[in-house]
Parts: C-alpha cells; sequence; structure tokens
C-alpha cells in the first residue's frame, strides 16, 4: 500500500500559490480545522509572518482536507486541479483510492511548512495511525497545481 500511495502525485511545478478568493473561503465546515487554524495563527504572528502568507496557509489547509477526503471516497473534483494534475488523478486513481480508503478518516492535519514560495507541506495523520507528508500548491486560479503524497 504505501507504494501506491507514493506515487499518487502529480508533482508539477510548484508555482507560486495565489490566495484569490481565500478569505472568502468558508472555513466553518470543519470543526478540527478551526482550532488547528488559530493555534497556526498564533504561531504565525510569533514568527511575524504577514496575513496573506497566513490566509495562504489556512485555504490550502482546507483544500488539502477537502481533497484528501473527495481522493478516499473515490470522487476527486478534478474541475478544482490544473489539467495537468487532473489527468495524473485520473490516471492513478484506480491503485490510489482503494490505498488512500484503507487510512481511514483523517485524524490530525498540521502545517509542518512551506519549503518554497506557495507550496504547503502538512503532516495528516489517519485512523489506522499511519502519517503521511502532502505537499500542496494553489495557483492565482484557485485550482490545485500541484499535489505531492510523501
Amino acid at each position: 500500500m504505501k507504494h501506491a500511495l507514493l506515487i499518487l502525485a502529480a508533482a508539477l511545478a510548484f508555482g507560486t500559490a495565489g490566495a484569490a478568493s481565500a478569505q472568502d473561503h468558508d472555513h466553518s465546515g470543519h470543526a478540527n480545522h478551526g482550532l488547528a487554524a488559530a493555534s497556526h495563527g498564533e504561531d504565525h504572528a510569533e514568527h511575524a509572518h504577514d496575513a496573506a502568507h497566513f490566509v495562504s496557509a489556512r485555504h490550502a489547509e482546507h483544500t488539502l482536507r477537502d481533497t484528501i477526503s473527495s481522493l478516499q471516497a473515490g470522487t476527486p473534483d478534478y474541475d478544482g486541479m490544473v489539467p495537468e494534475l487532473a489527468e495524473a488523478v485520473r490516471t492513478q486513481s484506480a491503485a490510489m483510492t482503494p490505498a488512500l480508503a484503507a487510512l481511514g478518516e483523517l485524524q490530525t492535519l498540521e502545517n509542518i511548512g512551506e519549503p518554497q514560495p506557495g507550496v504547503h507541506q502538512f503532516r495528516a495523520t489517519f485512523a489506522n495511525g499511519q502519517a503521511l507528508t502532502w505537499s500542496i500548491s494553489i495557483n492565482g486560479e484557485n485550482k490545485i497545481q500541484g499535489l505531492l503524497i510523501q
């Protein structure tokens, strides 16, 4: 199963992520999301990051939560991805969906950094106890342009 997860990704050129409409995005649908975002915001304040970065990281987290859920259910939002990523996910979905579903429900999603501008990394821990690192990049059109599982 681990090998299927490692190849999921369309490690496309991660570019600068735009936070277009991130401020208008409703984050209230995730009970744990609010707590994670609040503590994440305090960390950002302590490190003097600007508000745009904080909003972008929160939006990336929300988008990743939705993406993980839809991938596990076998219903990826292809319209929310750039065409190259959508095609890669379509190609890999037959192997990817059962492997991701076997992880169980997402338990925690922790922002662990921004290895390059616009690329957000998260540590996702699932009900079966496995933890994976996910990287996501969202472009200025609010579409996922890069997605990688390690």
